[in-house]
């Protein structure tokens, strides 16, 4: 395993030197942190923008873990890149380079200072974005998540669970009831009429907070197996009466700890957790919600893909069927082997 990552780096650190302006598509595990922290040694002044905290955090810890010494870096969250003259830069490094907006971009070639590295697991695959990256930072270097199984990585199987809506009631303030698939379909077809953002809002949450997404969730996750769940909300993380992770919770920290020691086999969360943070003998995640969007599905399923020989893992994925649902949840797996996907119908 450490011989594979070694490899991918030494490549990685190799083909970055050949190209000032340049960007790398390289999956969960292999290090990138590590190489970007070696790249900004060759320069005397960097920038590096990252979307989090998280992001930033794994800096830190890399820096110190591998004692490099990271005084010549500025920091810079996304929002704030524009806020900086580029140009007296050596190296700008951008972290998670799907995260950028488009104004950020749009800045950056601007404002270019003679080094650009950008590095994702998941960039864009079309759009404004990704028009920006193969005019301005060609991507050089590509390792995606199934060239690391057995390797970095273990083998994975996802189940989406399509949940027909139809049955599950809810009342109007009338008094009168529809069923939550036709909610949905109103809901969808204002947001095609308006083409509002606020309509938009909305219906994510009108998905996010099923009923009957959440109460197939309850059921789905009753085995003593463990699990990591992810949910979206704190009135969910506590409506399911399992130990749980997010912000405002005092036993959060202890949960983790008892949940990584393997004292307790079940965790709820709300997306996804701090950088760096794994588990061991962990195969198996539902995911009550995802958008349409590789990266946010990767950052929560890849929390089970720790490499374990012979170890396969169950990842769950819930939607509403025939809902625009579907579709986010469709498109969201893309970057996936579609031999390894299941279309459950419930």
């Amino acid at each position: 395993m450490n011989d594979f990552r070694e490899k991918v780096q030494n490549e990685i650190l190799e083909i970055e030197k050949l190209h000032n302006k340049c960007s790398f598509d390289v999956s969960v595990r292999l290090g990138k942190t590590y190489c970007m922290l070696n790249i900004a040694k060759r320069f005397n002044r960097v920038i590096v923008s990252y979307p989090n905290e998280p992001i930033y955090n794994s800096w830190i810890l890399d820096a110190d873990k591998f004692g490099i010494d990271i005084s010549n870096i500025t920091f810079t969250t996304n929002i704030s890149l524009n806020k900086h003259d580029l140009k007296q830069y050596d190296c700008l490094i951008c972290d998670e380079f799907d995260t950028l907006s488009v104004n950020n971009l749009e800045y950056i070639v601007q404002n270019m200072p003679e080094n650009v590295k950008m590095f994702s697991g998941t960039p864009p695959i079309n759009g404004d974005k990704r028009w920006y990256i193969n005019n301005f930072f060609p991507i050089v270097y590509v390792k995606k998540l199934d060239e690391t199984i057995g390797h970095t990585s273990k083998d994975y199987r996802i189940t989406v669970h399509l949940i027909d809506g139809k049955n599950t009631l809810l009342k109007l303030k009338s008094g009168k009831t529809w069923s939550e698939h036709n909610k949905i379909k109103w809901l969808e077809d204002k947001y095609y009429k308006t083409n509002n953002w606020n309509d938009m809002l909305i219906l994510i949450n009108a998905i996010k907070s099923s009923k009957a997404k959440f109460d197939y969730l309850k059921q789905l996750v009753k085995s003593n197996e463990r699990e990591i769940i992810f949910v979206e909300t704190k009135k969910q993380c506590d409506e399911i009466k399992l130990p749980s992770y997010y912000s405002d919770n005092k036993d959060s920290e202890e949960n983790l700890i008892k949940f990584q020691s393997e004292e307790i086999n079940k965790l709820v969360t709300i997306n996804q957790l701090k950088a760096s943070v794994t588990f061991n003998n962990l195969n198996r995640a539902t995911v009550l919600h995802t958008y349409a969007n590789y990266s946010k599905a990767q950052q929560k399923l890849a929390r089970c893909l720790t490499y374990s020989e012979n170890n396969v893992a169950d990842l769950n994925i819930l939607c509403l069927k025939a809902t625009i649902d579907e579709n986010w949840v469709r498109k969201s797996l893309k970057g996936f082997d579609s031999n390894k996907i299941t279309f459950n119908n419930k």
